[in-house]
């Protein structure tokens, strides 16, 4: 394990996974196999299992990480989830309006669901016998769901409508003024992304506390614009020049070939094809990198800093020979591929320690312990959030 690196009052405290490919292999195929012949039972234990490896093999400072959920929590969230899924399916059958009206519903219960997930997942993880908590606020979870959902709400209401258009000169005045609303709605669904994913990133994490601390966030909401802006800038750019080298290439077909312009832009799809997928992987792990950079690197507690320092570069290697290997062994190298990706995401976190992590650490479980422990776990479900 790498030693921390004193700076002075700081110490540097590297992150680190220990988990080999093989031994996951044995937990992951048992846990395929017994999802398989329940049809699906079983995969909330097998959520349990591989938490409990991953975390249990995560380190810092030279202690693990433990996870203690109940399967049974697990199953209970997953169960919800079909169902509201089966309701709105079948809803959408009968009637789009219907559809509309229950993923309304389902979206103002939403805020609620990401409160009892996280409360899960928190109070689930331990470090050196100190719980992770996060605290149930759920008036505030929906002053910060509300503008989301109005916007999602108005697009799925005006999506139904325009569906029922009417095409005759009486009704096209009102139609354009649906499709203008609409598309008003859609930019600003875009422009007001990065705001929402910084405020919903922000609730999170200064509601989550571990023992009787609290975490803060440093980051803005200009640090998740000017990400999006540039990830916005370089999807343009690289596509543009993709689009651009497509079509010289069908018109050099079409001028000094004489080929018929079908023929022209069929024979230009694998070139499309090997053009377009690497510049989607570059373009996601690009966004991934920044994204963990800026959530991660911005979290505080006590004084303490974590950082993370993802690179695009890395992480495109790691998603581009993850997914040929699997693909080469028919999917039994995904142990293999996710034991890699866990080991290169502890290897660029690290937390800068501000004074002893072992005497802050002793102090949470003290104050815990006199605190009592308020587990509360009845209405504390995982439902993916």
């Amino acid at each position: 394990m790498e030693n921390s690196v004193n700076e002075g009052s700081h110490s540097h405290q590297p992150f680190e996974f220990t988990g080999k490919a093989v031994e996951y292999f044995s937990i992951w195929i048992v846990n395929v196999v017994l999802s398989i012949l329940t049809i699906g039972i079983y995969s909330a234990w097998a959520k349990v299992r591989t938490n409990q490896y991953f975390y249990g093999n995560t380190l810092l400072d030279g202690n693990a990480f433990r996870y203690t959920a109940n399967p049974v929590q697990i199953l209970k969230g997953r169960i919800v989830a079909l169902v509201l899924f089966l309701i709105y399916y079948f809803a959408s059958l009968s009637n789009p309006i219907i559809a509309g009206t229950v993923f309304l519903f389902i979206m103002l219960l939403v805020p609620a669901f990401v409160v009892m997930s996280m409360a899960f997942r928190l109070r689930n993880s331990v470090y050196r016998n100190v719980r992770f908590n996060f605290q149930k606020d759920f008036l505030q979870a929906y002053k910060v769901f509300f503008v989301p959902i109005l916007f999602a709400g108005g697009y799925i209401f005006l999506v139904g409508q325009i569906e029922h258009l009417q095409t005759d000169d009486a009704e096209s005045s009102s139609n354009l003024v649906l499709a203008a609303i609409s598309i008003a709605l859609v930019i600003g669904i875009f422009t007001m992304l990065p705001w929402w994913e910084f405020i919903i990133t922000r609730f999170k994490v200064v509601h989550s506390q571990f023992g009787n601390s609290d975490f803060s966030y440093t980051a803005s909401v200009k640090n998740f614009y000017g990400m999006y802006l540039m990830a916005s800038l370089f999807s343009i750019l690289v596509f543009g020049v993709i689009g651009l080298l497509i079509a010289g290439i069908v018109q050099f077909g079409l001028t000094e070939q004489g080929e018929d312009p079908s023929a022209a832009i069929f024979g230009s799809l694998p070139l499309l094809m090997l053009l377009i997928l690497p510049a989607y992987l570059w373009l996601f792990a690009y966004f991934q990198a920044k994204r963990t950079n800026l959530i991660f690197g911005n979290l505080r507690i006590n004084g303490h800093q974590l950082n993370s320092e993802m690179k695009t570069g890395y992480l495109l290697y790691l998603y581009i020979t993850n997914t040929l290997v699997i693909m080469l062994t028919l999917g039994l190298m995904l142990p293999w591929a996710k034991i890699r990706t866990a080991k290169y995401k502890a290897s660029v976190t690290s937390m800068t320690v501000a004074g002893d992590l072992n005497q802050f650490v002793t102090t949470q479980e003290q104050q815990q312990s006199a605190m009592g422990e308020e587990i509360g776990e009845m209405f504390d479900l995982d439902i993916g959030f």
